[in-house]
């Protein structure tokens, strides 16, 4: 059962940053695996009952979900071997989807770090085909993104509104004067809401994912429609 991230994962990882090898993270593996990687587990197998409970279409995964404490340092400068958070993802389920796809999906993101811990979803980077396929359905049919942008239960869980990087003038091809002009000029389409770290000490973080879940259903959906080609 999901009892939260205890505190010693979070000094675990404000450690690692400072010790970011592979003697010093391999002699203290099994607090790692203890305070990090099983409540992440317990977390993620638990969400997948609630989501299916709840009729939610997000997949939650033991072999998909955790993202690796791993880092890929093959064309970064910084070479630390380990990321100093845990990331999990609940990527929406599309049918018939193959499991080669290469694309990005629309969905949740929860990240654990000390003093930045937050809940997201959507799409961070959409490549150029996705993008584009997103635009004709946004020329043809914005209007679920503006009742968001002022629902107030979508705004009770996301303030800020859906957010992402805009281009400086409109795409080429489309009508610079069309009513859903500045989601046509969106390059990411996310929501994102930063969560006390005390809430992921206990399993009331359950309840704030499924909450932010229902919230950002809606747009989930309507990102997947527009991507589903891809």
């Amino acid at each position: 059962m999901f009892q939260g991230f205890p505190q010693s994962g979070f000094q675990f990882l404000k450690q690692l940053k400072e010790n970011n090898s592979k003697d010093w993270f391999e002699e203290r593996r099994e607090l790692y695996e203890q305070s990090l990687r099983n409540p992440a587990k317990a977390l993620i197998q638990q969400m997948d009952e609630l989501f299916l409970r709840e009729g939610l279409p997000f997949e939650a995964s033991l072999k998909k979900s955790l993202f690796r404490i791993h880092r890929d340092t093959r064309f970064s400068k910084d070479k630390s071997p380990y990321k100093t958070n845990i990331g999990i993802t609940f990527p929406i389920i599309r049918d018939g989807m193959s499991k080669e796809t290469k694309t990005e999906i629309p969905g949740i993101y929860l990240h654990i770090e000390p003093k930045a811990c937050f809940i997201a979803g959507g799409l961070y980077m959409p490549d150029a085909k996705q993008l584009k396929s997103l635009r004709t359905r946004i020329e043809q049919d914005w209007s679920l993104l503006d009742e968001l942008n002022v629902d107030s239960g979508f705004l009770k869980e996301f303030p800020e509104g859906v957010q992402g990087v805009k281009v400086k003038t409109m795409p080429r091809g489309y009508d610079p004067e069309h009513p859903g002009k500045e989601w046509l000029r969106m390059k990411q389409f996310i929501v994102i809401h930063m969560i006390p770290e005390k809430i992921t000490h206990s399993d009331t973080l359950m309840d704030m994912l499924l909450n932010k879940a229902h919230a950002m259903a809606p747009l989930m959906k309507f990102l997947e429609e527009s991507v589903q080609d891809y």
